[in-house]
């Protein structure tokens, strides 16, 4: 029995990494994915905002970095 949970244990990380590796193509690429992040953090730390609403739109910033990166 212990051997069948780790047989299927493996048989589900081969699986997940096979379903992960097949998505790589549509990835975005990194430099445009860059540049609209430095973009971003400029235009918000120019911004005359009160420190919160700076900190949120950072936050934006690198969610939307992430997503980018991954293609999302």
């Amino acid at each position: 029995m212990r051997k069948l949970a780790i047989l299927a244990l493996a048989g589900l990380i081969l699986v997940t990494a096979g379903a992960t590796f097949a998505d790589a193509r549509d990835l975005n690429d990194q430099t445009d994915c860059n540049t609209n992040h430095m973009k971003c953090r400029e235009y918000t730390l120019n911004l005359d905002a009160p420190w919160y609403k700076v900190a949120v739109l950072l936050t934006a910033c690198d969610l939307a970095f992430g997503k980018c990166m991954l293609g999302i």
